[in-house]
C-alpha cells in the first residue's frame, strides 16, 4: 500500500490502495491547485464533509496503455447518502463527487462498455470514498458526568 499526503491549508489526504499488478484505469483527482494522476483497479479517498472532488477516469488495456471504450462512462455510487456522484455533462470520463447529509464510507464507481464489437463487456473501476468531519471552526464543552464530592 502506498499513501500520498499533500501539505495545504485545507485537509486532505489521498490514499492509493494497489489491488492487483496490473491497472484497469486511470483516476485524475484535482484539488485546488494539486492534481493528482493514479493508476489502479481500486483507489481510496478522504472526504471532507464541506467539500467536494472533481475526479476522471482514463481507461487502459492490459499493458497500461490508453484504451477505447464503447460509449459514455457511466457514475454510480453505493450510497447517496454518504457521498453523491454526477457525471459531466460534456465529458462523461469526469465527474464531481460531493459528501451527503451522512460521515461514512461509500463507493464510487466508473462502468463503461469495453467490447469494440458487438455486445456488452462491463468493465468498472472503483474509488472508496470516506466521508470525513471537516475542519474545527467550534467547540462546546459539556460535564463528562455527575458532580463529584471534593476528597
Amino acid at each position: 500500500m502506498q499513501e500520498i499526503s499533500l501539505g495545504c491549508t485545507a485537509p486532505v489526504a489521498v490514499r492509493i490502495v494497489v489491488a492487483s499488478p496490473r491497472p484497469c484505469c486511470r483516476a485524475t483527482i484535482r484539488y485546488g491547485a494539486f492534481l493528482v494522476t493514479v493508476e489502479t483497479d481500486h483507489m481510496a479517498y478522504n472526504l471532507p464533509n464541506d467539500h467536494f472532488v472533481d475526479v476522471q477516469v482514463a481507461w487502459t488495456d492490459a499493458k497500461g496503455n490508453p484504451a477505447q471504450v464503447d460509449g459514455p462512462t457511466s457514475w454510480n455510487t453505493s450510497d447517496q447518502n454518504i457521498a453523491g456522484v454526477d457525471a459531466d455533462g460534456t465529458d462523461s470520463t469526469k465527474a464531481r463527487v460531493t459528501p451527503g447529509a451522512n460521515i461514512g464510507n461509500a463507493q464510487v464507481s466508473a462502468s463503461a462498455d469495453a467490447d469494440l464489437g458487438q455486445g456488452v463487456t462491463t468493465i468498472t473501476c472503483l474509488m472508496d470514498v470516506t466521508v470525513v468531519a471537516g475542519q474545527a471552526v467550534a467547540g462546546t464543552i459539556t460535564p463528562a458526568g455527575p458532580p463529584q464530592p471534593l476528597p
